[in-house]
């Protein structure tokens, strides 16, 4: 017989593997030779010419996914 510790398990469980797959559904960005927050040109495998950039990027699609506008 399970007790109410197994039944809230199952549904922690159930809400993150909702949110993995979500996470893992939404497209990722593809590299393009051009660094996606400033435009600068890069490898062609490199998404951001540095780590300020990569930041400042998630900080913007953070702030614009928190006042409900499209990435």
């Amino acid at each position: 017989m399970s007790d109410h510790i197994d039944n809230t398990d199952k549904i922690i469980f159930a809400e993150v593997a909702r949110g993995l797959a979500a996470v893992r559904r939404r497209p990722g960005l593809m590299a393009h030779g051009c660094c996606h927050y400033c435009d600068e040109a890069l490898a062609p495998a490199l998404l951001f010419c540095d780590v300020d950039c990569r930041d400042d990027y998630d900080k913007e699609q953070a702030a614009k996914a928190r006042v409900g506008r499209p990435g």
